[in-house]
Order: C-alpha cells, then sequence, then structure tokens
C-alpha cells in the first residue's frame, strides 16, 4: 500500500519510523527531516499538538537509532540499502573532524589559530571587563590590595580533638590487629 493511501487512523495506529522506510521506499530518494514530517502532518491531518510533537521526537530518535536509516548530511535521509560501504564511509567520513599534531615551526607561527583559541579570547576579555567592574566597586576595601603571606595565616589546633583522633587511630589499629599474625 502506498503512504499517500493511507487513512489518518492508519497514520494514528503506525509508527512514523515505518511511515518514513515506506515513504523513502516510494519516493527512491532522500529527503530532509522536516519534509518528512510535513508529509506525516498532511497525512494525519495533524495539527500542531503535544502529541504530535510527542511522536516527532521518538521519530528522530528512533532515525539515528535505526539501522535502515541514513543522514547523509545537512538532515537529509535515506535508506541504508542505497549505498555501499564505501559509499557510507564517504557520507559519514566527513563529520569526523582530523587534527594535526604541531612541530615546533607551527608552534612559532602566529597567525596559526589553535582549535577553541578564539572562544579563549573572548572569554579572556569578558572575565577581564568583570574584574575590573569588581575592581572598581571594592576601592574602598584595602585588605583586598594587600597580599596574605603564608607565615600570617595561623592555624589553631584544637588539643582535645588532636587526642580523640589519635586514640581513635590507635583503637583501629588494635581491632585490626589479627591474632594469627603473631603466630608467624
Amino acid at each position: 500500500m502506498k503512504i499517500q493511501d493511507y487513512t489518518k487512523e492508519m497514520v494514528d495506529e503506525k509508527s512514523f519510523i515505518d511511515m518514513a522506510h515506506t515513504l523513502l521506499e516510494e519516493k527512491g530518494t532522500t529527503m530532509n527531516l522536516y519534509d518528512i514530517i510535513d508529509e506525516f502532518k498532511a497525512l494525519g491531518h495533524y495539527e500542531d499538538d503535544e502529541h504530535l510533537e510527542n511522536r516527532i521526537v521518538q521519530f528522530y530518535t528512533d532515525l539515528n537509532t535505526d539501522g535502515r536509516f541514513l543522514n547523509v548530511g545537512e538532515n537529509n535521509w535515506g535508506l541504508r540499502d542505497w549505498y555501499s560501504v564505501d559509499d557510507i564511509e564517504e557520507k559519514i567520513a566527513p563529520t569526523i573532524q582530523k587534527f594535526d599534531i604541531l612541530d615546533e615551526d607551527d608552534e612559532e607561527d602566529k597567525n596559526l589559530k589553535l582549535l577553541g583559541e578564539e572562544e579563549e579570547e573572548i572569554d579572556d576579555q569578558e572575565t577581564a571587563e568583570a574584574d575590573t567592574e569588581d575592581d572598581d566597586e571594592d576601592l574602598d576595601d584595602p585588605q583586598d590590595e594587600e597580599e596574605i603571606n603564608d607565615s600570617d595565616i595561623v592555624i589553631e589546633e584544637d588539643k582535645d580533638e588532636m587526642d580523640e583522633a589519635e586514640q581513635l587511630f590507635e583503637e583501629e589499629e588494635d581491632f585490626n590487629d589479627d591474632p594469627d599474625d603473631d603466630k608467624i
């Protein structure tokens, strides 16, 4: 049965993933995800509602996990049966990013942009701006201007807590002592 002959009841009962397989087999060519969904909306006389949204989310998940389908780029989907193994590798390979290992000459190249470098510059600028705003607000607080040396830090030890910790440690050692160890 052709997908155009489906009734609203049939569309409601059948899964979108199975209907997509039928649709792509009939068309014989790849289709954009949104065009497939539009076909289903027209067949089922659907308006935008929560039930339809849930079906679309499930459909997209199924498309990505069902081995019968292949994303050939730019949200276009086809049937895996249409492609040879070599074709599939060509379609999928561009999504994999390759990274070169830098050598000494590359490290000295000032025009070379490293992956993520632009983002760092933006983050650094935002941080510098935020620091400047904080500095303007805290000018009245002289303690911020002073550095704290390690020698200025005093840690008070509680003698009772130290004795209690040592006692617990010793009790644990006594508990863990195996009486059979003395026999060896």
